[in-house]
């Protein structure tokens, strides 16, 4: 067994030509639809609410009643929590995405790792990858910190599972729960500092 460092694990990488996928357009619509399904679903819905609120109140009424829901939802501090968590997901998922295909974190056919699911977590958001072959954990433990700054956090964690080598879970990690948010100045620190003088 001949074990590869990281650097030719990514001069590899980048010798290796980019490839080119010859899909149907159906293939491709539906890749599209399932890529922004989320997207597509919370705009779909707010159609959908739009015209019932027309329907039953009319056009000016329905836009505000949307807009004071709308400004209600991003001013009660525990739903902006939720719109915020919801927001950082639809980013990591989509800057995810886009870091694997420029870093070239792919099998030899062009296919990405699949993102079996994604769950926040109090720190930021769990991802489990299914890896193709091709790709392994080591590969993507190697672009951590490119992944780390194209997901906009503050570190990305990449754990391979204990079972399944394929299996990979990245811990998108976005803000510190222990770290302070405001320096308390201390009174011990004017008492040192007079005693030194």
């Amino acid at each position: 067994m001949v074990l590869v460092s990281r650097e030719f694990r990514w001069l590899a990488r980048e010798l290796r030509p980019a490839p080119v996928r010859r899909r149907s357009i159906a293939a491709a619509a539906l890749g599209l639809l399932f890529r922004y399904l989320p997207e597509t679903a919370a705009v779909l819905g707010l159609v959908w609410l739009w015209a019932a609120l027309a329907d039953r109140l009319g056009d000016w009424p329905a836009a505000l009643v949307m807009a004071a829901t709308g400004s209600l939802l991003v001013w009660w501090p525990v739903s902006r929590r939720v719109l915020v968590a919801l927001l950082g997901y639809v980013v990591t998922r989509h800057r995810l995405r886009t870091a694997l295909v420029e870093l070239r974190l792919t099998s030899r056919a062009g296919r990405l790792p699949l993102v079996l699911w994604q769950v926040p977590t109090p720190v930021a958001e769990r991802v489990r990858l299914w890896c193709r072959a091709g790709v392994s954990a080591e590969d993507i433990a190697d672009e951590a910190e490119r992944l780390r700054a194209a997901c906009f956090a503050r570190e990305v964690r990449v754990t391979r599972d204990r079972r399944w080598s394929s299996l990979v879970i990245l811990d998108v990690v976005r803000r510190d729960p222990l770290g302070a948010r405001h320096t308390v100045a201390s009174p011990l620190a004017d008492v040192a500092g007079s005693a030194d003088a």
